[in-house]
């Protein structure tokens, strides 16, 4: 994978990450939320986490590196999501892919 290219991942996953804390960050009460639930696992070229909080908010993402042709080819597959309940008492999701394609979201409101 070229470097130009990593680099345009990489900004998708962190695009996406920095999309779905912004969405889920704490406010008023919400700041005293506990987390409910913390899953990781990390081996190198996959990694994945997950968690819940006590106010509703959930968060799961899965990333693998796909080998390429060359030693130093490849790209970083990623997927995940991000749901969490409104002021509206709405359920709202976000779920989303990002690879060498670019980052493609999905939102949605689940109930």
């Amino acid at each position: 994978m070229h470097s130009s290219s990593k680099s345009t991942l990489w900004l998708a996953v962190l695009l996406a990450v920095g999309v779905s804390l912004v969405l889920a960050r704490p406010a008023g009460e919400d700041a005293q939320a506990e987390t409910l639930k913390l899953e990781s696992e990390n081996t190198g070229d996959k990694y994945s986490f997950s968690f819940d909080t006590s106010n509703g908010i959930s968060r799961t993402e899965t990333g693998e590196v796909k080998p390429g042709a060359g030693e130093d080819d490849g790209s970083l597959s990623v997927q995940g999501s991000t749901s969490w309940s409104a002021p509206d008492g709405k359920k709202y999701e976000i779920s989303f892919t990002a690879d060498e394609t670019g980052y493609h979201p999905k939102f949605r409101l689940v109930t």
